[in-house]
């Protein structure tokens, strides 16, 4: 995805804990090119953009966080719809569908997804996959 950047933006990753999981590539991949396409497209010309992962006993951590143009506050209640494009997104390219797929993609997968968003100061998602979401205790 670094290629995929502007010149002066660059993506941080880093990993903690186990370095093999069992979950579908096919929807992963297309799960964090998505969030990563969308932190690149929203940062600032030379912003960072944060990818961690976390594997514990219980559940596989994600993080994809930016310091970018940020969501209003008044937007973030539909940020998952299909077709939404937050107010402050009018002037950048895209159709609206990526975040609902995402959201799909990881019910799929049973996981589920979060943010925080602060305006000009950036979003972090995080999403939560359970190891063993059949044998919950």
């Amino acid at each position: 995805m670094q290629a995929n950047a502007r010149p002066k933006q660059t993506i941080r990753y880093t990993h903690k804990g186990e370095e093999w999981v069992e979950l579908d590539t096919s929807l992963l991949r297309n799960i964090i090119f998505n969030l990563l396409s969308n932190a690149i497209k929203f940062s600032h010309e030379a912003g960072e953009i944060i990818l961690a992962s976390k594997v514990d006993d219980k559940e596989i951590i994600i993080e994809i966080a930016d310091k970018g143009i940020g969501i209003a506050e008044e937007d973030q209640l539909h940020l998952f719809e299909r077709f939404f494009r937050a107010g402050n997104a009018t002037n950048i390219q895209g159709t609206g569908l990526g975040l609902h797929i995402v959201s799909k993609y990881i019910e799929l997968l049973n996981g589920n997804i979060e943010f925080k968003s602060t305006l000009e100061q950036g979003t972090t998602f995080t999403i939560h996959f359970l190891l063993n979401p059949n044998n919950q205790q």
